[in-house]
């Protein structure tokens, strides 16, 4: 994957991003606390058959951290990504994300399904599900949302040491994951401004986009993009029902368990995903 850092002015900020591969156009999203980093190893292997965007979300990696709390919902990431593949000349693409860039990539599905052949949305169930689910061991896999929209002490703890923060997380399991994409992580989570970005990621999660999908959903609104949902054997939500949770909201919806993983798949089982990405596009017909 040829990593040099490209930039785009789109949706009122600059977004980083690589780009490697020819092809039909992928967008890469990643999820909390890591960087586009993360999908490196499976971005390789798929320029072998696609034009691969691998990008930052904003107030994460090398893209903006805008100053107003509330410019983090996943309606303006899901715009910036949209923005930048329209930059890009795309019309319609593939978008696989990751954790906060599933979220993203979800809403960009509501949003926008005329520029989308399908998602893949890699361990996550919807939002305002997980939300509901204040009981057994959701208060210890999903602690940290409601720590953070705490306001004031998780901004105050955190930086006391980030660095402790970030390894009791990415430490959960052991070492799965590379140590030098763990000190890249930690050295983007240290840069001035990433605490808040990331804590108005979680806080307008709760406030914003939570009630506009229950009122969407009530509405009967299901997406209409074909979606691949992903979720690790030793993950957060591998004792859920997760097809039938994400078949309540979606119209076509298709996935599988990725045995051996945990919650970063692309990084702890890249050749499955890698597979399941391509057996994705060969069920939408893709070239």
């Amino acid at each position: 994957m040829n990593t040099e850092t490209q930039y785009a002015e789109v949706n009122g900020i600059r977004i980083a991003y690589e780009r490697d591969g020819s092809g039909f156009p992928l967008l890469l999203l990643h999820g909390y606390p890591e960087t586009r980093r993360m999908w490196r190893t499976v971005a390789s292997a798929l320029t072998e058959r696609f034009d691969v965007v691998n990008m930052d979300l904003r107030g994460y990696g090398e893209s903006d951290r805008p100053d107003d709390p509330d410019g983090y919902d996943k309606r303006k990431m899901g715009e910036d990504a949209f923005a930048l593949a329209r930059s890009l000349g795309w019309e319609r693409y593939l978008i696989a994300g990751h954790d906060r860039g599933g979220r993203a990539s979800r809403r960009l599905a509501a949003d926008h399904p005329e520029a989308l052949v399908g998602a893949s949305l890699l361990d996550i169930l919807p939002m305002e599900y997980v939300f509901d689910q204040g009981r057994d061991g959701y208060a210890r896999r999903y602690w940290h949302w409601y720590f953070f929209l705490q306001r004031g002490l998780p901004e105050r703890l955190i930086k006391q040491d980030p660095t402790g923060f970030l390894t009791q997380l990415f430490h959960r399991r052991g070492e799965v994951l590379d140590p030098e994409n763990v000190a890249h992580y930690i050295e983007s989570f240290a840069t001035p401004g990433s605490v808040e970005a990331i804590l108005s990621d979680y806080r307008t999660a709760f406030e914003v986009d939570r009630p506009r999908w229950i009122e969407e959903v009530g509405a009967g609104h299901k997406i209409t993009v074909p979606l691949q949902v992903l979720w690790g054997e030793l993950g957060n939500i591998n004792d859920e029902p997760a097809l039938d949770v994400w078949r309540n909201v979606a119209e076509d919806v298709r996935g599988s368990v990725v045995m051996g993983s945990g919650h970063y798949i692309p990084e702890e089982q890249p050749q499955e995903v890698i597979r399941l990405l391509n057996e994705f596009a060969d069920e939408l017909g893709l070239p």
